[in-house]
């Protein structure tokens, strides 16, 4: 893939806060005792995230794919610790303050720049926790771990980080608190907002999109509190397309869909050369032999491949100029030397540098392609009409 070596689609999966506890586990056959180290898993508050994303074109031979690489400023809250919001029995259970951790889940991480610094009530930067934890979280891909005091923790505190990101194609977010707000904005014009929720509001311009989200948590499958023993369980924590925020940079109109699309108008564009040939063949009486249509009508076919070709070297315009002189100079010198009129190596040099320039028009569209495909067509069928309309199919003005 394109877009694996910088971690393909950019996913920020969350910040959670996590305590420690040791679970008491007696064994009734031999009475042993041990403790089994679980997690009380808090939600923040509030979870907002602000950001530009940049947009650049990464490419590979004729393909092209919106890659981002911004920065985006995350901000919230965590509520002070509630003792009643789980009732942990002290003599089965020891509550590890001193340990407890910040978690910063991200989908990979190649997405990341840089290691990200959370602050904490904008003077206290956290430290990275380096030791190596295994926490069952079914809900993050990859975690940065970040201790926190256990001041803070009974206090409560706002917190607020910016990491740098990249990826390719998306951008996806996923609601971690009780009020979640998302405010995204970008240059690029053509986005496409999936996922659980749609933006609460929207801007869409030829300069860019800007677009907000207002998600609560009783729109969200999470619980505010859970504890690693209820994870264990029954396993409900992931993260699913319909419980996030996904972006997608759309490339509506890139070399690979033109080309895609002008095949799609291929049967079109044989069968016009086609029955011109027939109309020179009938109007000058010469005959055509069908092998002699069967070459002109590979010739058209041969177009389309080397648009493939060429376009992987250079720009799609020229490539699209380069084959339709190519080809227009081949089919109408042939028809010359079939018939040995040069008035008709005019007529059909006339005719398939029309047709190759109202398909580059058709390509450039996107709201107006099909209804401009259709008017042409019928075009063409009108043209076909008025220019045989005196032949003598029959020859009975012969008889």
């Amino acid at each position: 893939s394109i877009i694996e070596p910088i971690g393909g689609e950019a996913n920020i999966e969350g910040l959670i806060m996590a305590i420690p506890y040791l679970k008491k586990v007696i064994y009734e056959n031999t009475k042993e005792i041990t403790y089994k180290r679980e997690y009380i898993f808090y939600m923040p508050n509030s979870y907002n995230i602000f950001g530009n994303v940049e947009i650049s074109l990464l490419k590979r031979g004729i393909f092209k794919v919106p890659v981002l690489n911004s920065t985006l400023n995350i901000k919230g809250k965590f509520d002070k610790y509630n003792s009643d919001l789980y009732n942990l029995n002290e003599k089965d259970a020891e509550i590890l303050f001193d340990e407890a951790i910040i978690i910063f889940g991200i989908g990979n991480k190649k997405n990341l720049l840089k290691l990200p610094k959370i602050i904490i009530n904008e003077n206290e930067e956290l430290k990275y926790y380096e030791k190596t934890v295994k926490i069952n979280l079914p809900m993050f891909s990859n975690i940065f771990l970040f201790n926190i005091s256990k001041e803070k923790l009974f206090n409560g505190f706002e917190f607020e980080t910016s990491i740098d990101i990249q990826g390719g194609n998306s951008l996806i977010i996923n609601p971690m608190a009780s009020d979640n707000y998302f405010n995204i904005s970008s240059k690029w014009r053509d986005p496409s907002f999936t996922g659980g929720f749609l933006p609460t509001k929207r801007e869409l311009s030829k300069n860019g999109f800007n677009a907000e989200w207002n998600i609560a948590s009783f729109n969200t499958s999470y619980n505010k509190y859970w504890t690693s023993e209820e994870e264990n369980k029954n396993n409900e924590y992931k993260f699913e397309d319909n419980q996030n925020v996904i972006i997608s940079f759309l490339l509506l109109n890139d070399n690979y869909q033109k080309i895609l699309r002008s095949v799609k108008y291929s049967i079109l564009f044989i069968f016009i050369p086609f029955f011109v040939l027939f109309l020179c063949e009938v109007i000058s009486k010469k005959r055509i032999h069908p092998v002699q249509y069967i070459l002109i009508g590979i010739s058209n076919a041969i177009f389309y491949l080397l648009l493939l070709a060429i376009s992987e070297h250079i720009n799609f315009n020229l490539s699209y100029l380069i084959s339709a002189i190519m080809v227009v100079l081949l089919t109408s010198m042939y028809i010359g030397y079939i018939i040995k009129l040069k008035k008709y190596i005019l007529y059909m040099a006339i005719v398939e540098i029309l047709i190759y320039i109202f398909l580059f028009g058709i390509l450039q569209l996107t709201d107006y392609a099909f209804l401009m495909g259709t008017l042409g067509l019928f075009i063409v069928i009108a043209a076909g009409m008025y220019f045989s309309r005196n032949v003598d199919w029959y020859g009975e003005n012969n008889s």
